[in-house]
C-alpha cells in the first residue's frame, strides 16, 4: 500500500510537470511566443482552444503600434501577414473575436491600451454589437476568473494559467491530435475558408449563415443599446486623451445582408445608429481628437457581387466568403481607404460627418428601395430563409 502511495505521490506532480513542459513547448495560446511547433498563436493566426480564454492569456504577449478591433468580420476580413500595409501602421494586431458585442470588445481594447503605447486604433462596427444578443463570453469570463484568479508569489497569474489551466491542456491536446485544423482563423488562413467552400460552394454556405442569422438576430433593447453606445463614447474620450488616432468603420455588408436587416425590421435602428455614431465622433473631433467614421455598408459594385448560381460549387468569389464575412481582399481596400492610399474609390466607403449623414442615409435608403424593386426573386429568397 505504501508503494502505491509513493507512486501516486510521485506521479501526480510528475504529470503536472509534464503538462507544463508540453504547454510551454507547444505554446498553443501564444503566451510564451514559442513557435517551434507551429507558425502562429491565437491573436495573430490561429484559434487553438476557447478563443476568449486564449485571448486573455496571450494578449499581453503583443506590443502593437496599431490595433484593429472587431468581431468575426474583422477576423476573417484582414489577413495582415499576407498583405502590404502602410508603413505608418507599424506592428499591427488584429483583435477579431467571433460574435463579440461592444462591451466585450471594450474590455479587450482597454486591456491592451493600458499596457501598450498604441498609436492607431481601428474599430470595425456592426449594429449587432449594440443590440441584445447571446453573451457568448459569459462562461469564458467565469472560467477566466476561476483559472487566472490564483497564482504563486512573484509569478503572473496569466503565466500560471498558460501552463496549467484546463484551456491550455485542451489547446495542447488539439495541437497534438491535429484537431486544431478545424479551428483555424479563416481570415489569417484563407486556405481554410477555401476548404470549407470546397464541395458546398458560396451559395449553400451563405444560406446556412443567413438562416442562422435570421433565427438568432439580436433584438433591440433600449437599455442595452444606450449603455453600449455610452461605452463607445467613453472609450473614444479615453483614447483621445492619450493622443491615439481613431478610425471607426461600419463593416461592408453584402446586399443580401442589407435585405436580411430589412427582413428583421431593424433598418430604422440601423439608420439611427449611424446618426448617433456620427454625432459622437464629431463631438470628439471638435474637441481635438483625431477620430473619423467611415461607412462601408452602402450598396456598391463590391457589396453587390453576385453569388454563383445554384449547383455551382467551383466558382470562387472575389470579395466575400459568404454574405456575413468579407474576403481579406476587401479588408485591404478598407485599410487603403482609411489611410487614403491609392485611387479614391468614391463608391466604396463614405466618411460620415453631420453635414452629409442625412443625404447619405437618404441615398442609401433610395438605393435599397431600387434593389427591392429590381430584384424581387432575391427578396423572396431572403424572406424564404425564415424558419
Amino acid at each position: 500500500m505504501n508503494t502505491y502511495l509513493r507512486v501516486l505521490c510521485l506521479a501526480v506532480p510528475g504529470l503536472f510537470l509534464l503538462g507544463a513542459v508540453i504547454n510551454y513547448a507547444l505554446d498553443p495560446l501564444g503566451y510564451f511566443r514559442n513557435h517551434g511547433w507551429h507558425d502562429g498563436a491565437f491573436v495573430g493566426d490561429r484559434v487553438w482552444a476557447d478563443d476568449r480564454m486564449a485571448l486573455d492569456l496571450s494578449i499581453d504577449a503583443y506590443r502593437p503600434d496599431t490595433l484593429i478591433v472587431g468581431n468575426s468580420r474583422v477576423a476573417r476580413g484582414f489577413a495582415l501577414n499576407d498583405e502590404q500595409l502602410p508603413e505608418d501602421l507599424g506592428a499591427t494586431l488584429k483583435l477579431g473575436v467571433r460574435g463579440a458585442q461592444f462591451d466585450e470588445l471594450d474590455r479587450y481594447t482597454r486591456q491592451i491600451l493600458t499596457r501598450n503605447s498604441v498609436r492607431h486604433l481601428v474599430i470595425g462596427l456592426d449594429l449587432g454589437q449594440f443590440l441584445q444578443g447571446r453573451d457568448r463570453y459569459v462562461r469564458a469570463e467565469q472560467r477566466r476568473q476561476r483559472e487566472s484568479g490564483k497564482g504563486f508569489p512573484g509569478v503572473p497569474n496569466s503565466q500560471i494559467a498558460a501552463l496549467w489551466s484546463t484551456t491550455a491542456f485542451l489547446a495542447s491536446t488539439n495541437v497534438v491530435l491535429g484537431v486544431h485544423k478545424a479551428r483555424l482563423d479563416g481570415g489569417a488562413n484563407p486556405e481554410v475558408m477555401h476548404e470549407r467552400l470546397h464541395g458546398i460552394g458560396h451559395r449553400n454556405l451563405t444560406r446556412k449563415v443567413e438562416a442562422r442569422a435570421l433565427r438568432d438576430y439580436p433584438r433591440f433593447d433600449p437599455e442595452v443599446y444606450t449603455a453600449r453606445l455610452a461605452a463607445l463614447d467613453t472609450l473614444l474620450a479615453d483614447v483621445c486623451r492619450q493622443g491615439i488616432t481613431v478610425r471607426l468603420f461600419v463593416s461592408p455588408l453584402h446586399i443580401r445582408q442589407l435585405l436580411l436587416i430589412r427582413e428583421t425590421g431593424q433598418l430604422p435602428v440601423f439608420s439611427d445608429w449611424k446618426r448617433e455614431l456620427t454625432a459622437k465622433v464629431e463631438r470628439h473631433h471638435a474637441a481635438g481628437c483625431r477620430a473619423t467614421l467611415t461607412d462601408f455598408s452602402g450598396i456598391s459594385r463590391f457589396t453587390s457581387e453576385r453569388f454563383p448560381p445554384p449547383g455551382d460549387r467551383q466558382h470562387r468569389m472575389q470579395w466575400y466568403w459568404e454574405t456575413s464575412h468579407y474576403h481579406h481582399t476587401l479588408g485591404q481596400m478598407i485599410i487603403n481607404r482609411l489611410w487614403e492610399i491609392g485611387a479614391n474609390r468614391d463608391d466604396f466607403g463614405k466618411h460620415l460627418t453631420p453635414g452629409n449623414i442625412s443625404d447619405w442615409l437618404d441615398a442609401s435608403a433610395s438605393e435599397l428601395d431600387t434593389l427591392v424593386r429590381d430584384r424581387p426573386l432575391l427578396v423572396k429568397e431572403i424572406r424564404g430563409l425564415r424558419p
